[in-house]
């Protein structure tokens, strides 16, 4: 029994640091990026920005849930820091996101209305990465 929570936790730790360099990659690295492109255009980017948050969402999701599972399983220390990630991502999901697409959709068919969302995700996806790293690097085996 001791060996699948120790398992559990070495699982819970790689998924931690693994979603945050996801979250690093496509929120931090990824997204900024393409608005550097000279040639792509606001439309084009706003339409390649809504794509690959889309599949990041999924992914994130199928990793959130293997995360809890061995969260739970490994009864580790720290469990709160992943539970709280999970929670950051739906709301982020579930509120913001679909916000942020009706903007899109409005900027994308010619209207510009002023808009903070893109500073909540930011900062929600900060909570997130830190959270994750946090966890990653603090659950440790189960006494």
């Amino acid at each position: 029994m001791e060996s699948r929570r120790t398992f559990a936790t070495t699982t819970a730790r790689t998924l931690c640091l693994l979603w945050a360099g996801l979250a690093l990659g496509v929120s931090f690295i990824a997204t900024p990026a393409k608005f550097d492109a000279a040639s792509l255009t606001l439309p084009t980017a706003l339409e390649v920005g809504q794509v690959t948050f889309s599949i990041s969402h999924v992914v994130q999701w199928g990793i959130s849930v293997v995360l809890a599972i061995a969260v739970i399983w490994s009864r580790a220390r720290w469990r709160l820091l992943p539970a709280l990630a999970i929670a950051v991502l739906a709301v982020q999901h579930v509120v913001v996101l679909p916000a942020l697409g009706e903007r899109t959709a409005a900027v994308m068919a010619g209207a510009a209305p002023g808009s903070s969302l893109h500073l909540v995700y930011i900062g929600l996806e900060l909570v997130k990465l830190i959270l994750l790293v946090a966890a990653g690097l603090l659950l440790k085996r189960p006494r």
